[in-house]
């Protein structure tokens, strides 16, 4: 039972496995914060492109601005579905049928 409680608390392992586990922890917090930050700046990208799109007047700018609103969208869901995939939450993030909803 006294090995069980000292296992399961960390007792046991050396200081070198609690640093390393910590630091593999870091490194997973830190890349999980960078997806997010990727994630965000797509759906600012996404916002822009479609302002862009809404009041673009040209007509010759018209096909750029379908373009660019058609990139930022799949960049933005194929991110957020890699955030999903890699278990990064962030309630300010949801889509549905591919529009972007606020919170």
């Amino acid at each position: 039972m006294k090995n069980f409680l000292l296992s399961l608390f960390g007792a046991n392992k050396t200081s070198e496995q609690q640093i390393d586990e910590k630091h593999d922890f870091e490194k997973q917090t830190d890349e999980k914060q960078e997806l997010l930050n990727s994630v965000n700046a797509a759906k600012e990208e996404w916002l822009s492109a479609q302002i862009y799109f809404e009041n673009v007047s040209d007509p010759d700018l018209v096909d750029l601005s379908i373009y660019k609103l058609e990139a930022a969208r799949r960049k933005y869901m194929y991110l957020l579905k890699v955030a999903r995939n890699e278990g990064v939450e962030d309630g300010r993030i949801l889509e549905r049928n591919n529009k972007i909803v606020h919170f």
